[in-house]
């Protein structure tokens, strides 16, 4: 692989700390507002300890949504964190692709608390919630992809030390996102919800993953 692009007039490389930076704060930042969407039970209208248990299962969407939102933010942490890691450096478009990225990425907390509020309402309501956060988390696969390939091309950022076998290895993983969301949101359009589920969470599994680079 060749991992350096020299040339006469090139522009050097950036260097990646100001972008792991902003990245890392990003991140910690919209994990942290899932959280603010799970509610406390109004004391008000808690009368006994078994109406407060009763108030608390009443949330239990709110949990779920938070667990899923949290795990697939987590996802791409890791493989912003595994694809900053094969890095020599940043160029101009690499940061518009990850600004980008980080856009979608902050959109998250509004997806989850969308599907929070209407998974399991009726009249196709919690099938639109369902597709809004599906379609969201495609769209974010998409562009962790992009973000992959354009270091990679021609191993313009890359690291000389990073494997071939590695990157391909990482590459394909990286790949499976957009085709399990693009199905899951199939699923979640002409299907039914409990498929749809059973698919989200096989994208779960992958960022358990380690790919060595």
């Amino acid at each position: 692989m060749n991992g350096e692009r020299a040339g006469a007039g090139a522009r050097p490389l950036m260097e990646t700390r100001d972008w792991e930076a902003l990245g890392h704060g990003v991140f910690a930042i919209v994990v942290t507002l899932l959280v603010l969407d799970i509610r406390v039970p109004d004391a008000a209208t808690i009368d006994s300890g078994a109406a407060l248990v009763n108030a608390l299962a009443a949330e239990f969407p709110r949990y779920a949504a938070y667990v899923l939102g949290f795990l697939f933010l987590g996802e791409y942490w890791l493989s912003t964190t595994r694809t900053m890691r094969m890095l020599r450096g940043v160029d101009h478009w690499f940061l518009v692709l990850g600004l980008i990225f980080l856009m979608v990425i902050a959109a998250v907390p509004f997806a989850t608390a969308l599907l929070a509020e209407y998974i399991g309402e009726a009249n196709g309501a919690d099938k639109v919630a369902l597709v809004v956060f599906v379609s969201w988390q495609l769209v974010l696969a998409v562009m962790a992809n992009l973000v992959i390939h354009y270091a990679a091309r021609g191993g313009r950022l890359l690291r000389p030390t990073v494997s071939a076998t590695g990157l391909r290895q990482w590459m394909r993983v990286a790949a499976l996102g957009p085709l399990i969301w693009f199905v899951a949101l199939l699923a979640a359009i002409f299907v039914n919800t409990t498929i749809t589920l059973a698919l989200i969470a096989l994208l779960a599994v992958l960022f358990l993953l380690d790919v060595d680079l």
